[in-house]
């Protein structure tokens, strides 16, 4: 019964990068055919593990984002990790500084393998395994041309305590 009860206000979050509109849609598309259902197609910054279970940490989250201008960042090639995630991966030396800054103001411990920006395009789950031959060689003619875009903005996505996947919870500008 205690457990129940501390889990009322159950929530979790992340911090996500955007991604522009036509390509989340390509994306989409093929999570779809591979029947992969999950949040909406974003660049993860900090993963949940990382964040509190409540929104308290957003405040220095702003602050940093106040003090950031805006900043090109390219999706560049296919990748795996493993024979478990297909990603696109993203280059941008402004989004190494952001991810520097963020997890310095909220006194977060850095992954020890470091910092991969990517965008997932599906992953291997125990029950619903997924061919990821077939799908890159989708997602290959696709996906490409990789688009480079302006990043004005974050956003902190939420997990219900319901729901599996997590939804958006508020985009954070940078600097105009």
């Amino acid at each position: 019964m205690l457990i129940i009860s501390e889990r009322i206000g159950y929530m979790k979050y992340f911090i996500g990068i955007p991604v522009p509109y036509s390509y989340k849609n390509k994306i989409e598309m093929l999570r779809a055919e591979a029947r992969f259902l999950t949040t909406e197609p974003h660049i993860t910054l900090v993963p949940p593990p990382a964040l509190p279970d409540d929104d308290s940490f957003i405040e220095k989250v702003v602050e940093v984002c106040k003090n950031t201008k805006r900043f090109k960042v390219r999706l560049d090639n296919l990748e795996q990790f493993g024979d478990r995630i297909l990603y696109v991966g993203v280059k941008g030396p402004e989004l190494i500084v952001l991810y520097d800054k963020i997890y310095e103001a909220l006194n977060l411990e850095k992954e020890k393998r470091g910092y991969t920006p990517h965008l997932t395009v599906v992953k291997q789950r125990p029950r619903r395994p997924v061919d990821l031959e077939t799908i890159r060689k989708k997602a290959e003619k696709r996906l490409s041309p990789y688009p480079e875009y302006t990043l004005n903005s974050i956003i902190v996505y939420r997990q219900p305590k319901e729901k599996f996947m997590y939804i958006p919870y508020m985009e954070i500008p940078f600097e105009s």
